[in-house]
């Protein structure tokens, strides 16, 4: 790593203050070392019987190190879960209707588990691991019921914000959550049906008929129940009694 000397600095950047870039990549580097070493150790040794300083001695970092970047043993395991939830937003509020945005919802479950089972930089492999870790781990398994909360609340906001003013309504508002829970459960059976396949050693192929399959069913019965409701078109304020 080359070190700039004092005189090459101007007064717009001083040597003393690197810059955010750089600091932010060191902090991604040091995070990414941290995860990776944990996911060896629970790999190797099982979730439980590794401690959050087995991981900062693997990682080459100081305990307090680790808790500046995790608040937990869980929280390193579940720790990707936001990559995947990044575009939850672009495929939410655009949606003019309930139709479009059944269609659209469906379509980004399908690309986030298209995401997990792809063979680029070994994605498929480290699922496998993932898998095997969760399902082998009573203590991660109570541990994700938050995670799910957190995604039903995430998509309740967006719905919220794609409601606009209708959102105000009680009736309304409760139909929103509700929709909320339902499309949320979907995504979860696929993640049931996903993880057990990955665990079990299915080939991708297979994992990949099986997710399609659970989307599949879990959508049908949500355009059944919503497909055509008012109450999901952006930001009308029409009577929607008639279909809460």
């Amino acid at each position: 790593m080359t070190t700039a000397h004092p005189h090459t600095a101007t007064d717009a950047t001083p040597c003393t203050a690197p810059p955010a870039g750089l600091r932010g990549r060191k902090r991604e580097r040091t995070r990414r070392a941290i995860s990776e070493a944990a996911f060896r150790l629970f790999a190797e040794e099982g979730f439980e019987a590794v401690t959050l300083t087995r991981i900062a001695a693997a990682a080459d970092v100081a305990p307090a190190t680790v808790f500046t970047h995790f608040a937990s043993k869980e929280d390193i395991f579940f720790g990707r879960g936001s990559e995947f939830d990044a575009a939850l937003p672009e495929a939410v509020l655009p949606a003019a209707d309930s139709v479009e945005l059944l269609d659209r919802l469906h379509r980004f479950y399908v690309d986030c588990y298209g995401m997990v089972l792809t063979e680029e930089n070994d994605s498929l492999g480290q699922a496998r691991v993932f898998a095997r870790i969760l399902l082998g781990s009573p203590a991660l398994r109570r541990s994700y019921l938050p995670v799910s909360r957190a995604r039903r609340g995430r998509l309740l906001e967006l719905l919220v914000e794609r409601a606009g003013r209708k959102a105000e309504r009680p009736d309304v508002r409760a139909e929103l959550e509700l929709f909320a829970s339902f499309a949320n459960a979907v995504r979860e059976q696929a993640f049931e049906a996903l993880h057990a396949s990955l665990a079990a050693g299915e080939p991708a192929e297979r994992t990949h008929e099986v997710i399609a399959t659970a989307l599949a069913c879990g959508f049908d019965r949500l355009a059944l129940a919503y497909g055509g409701a008012a109450v999901l078109d952006a930001g009308r304020l029409a009577d929607c009694e008639s279909s809460c």
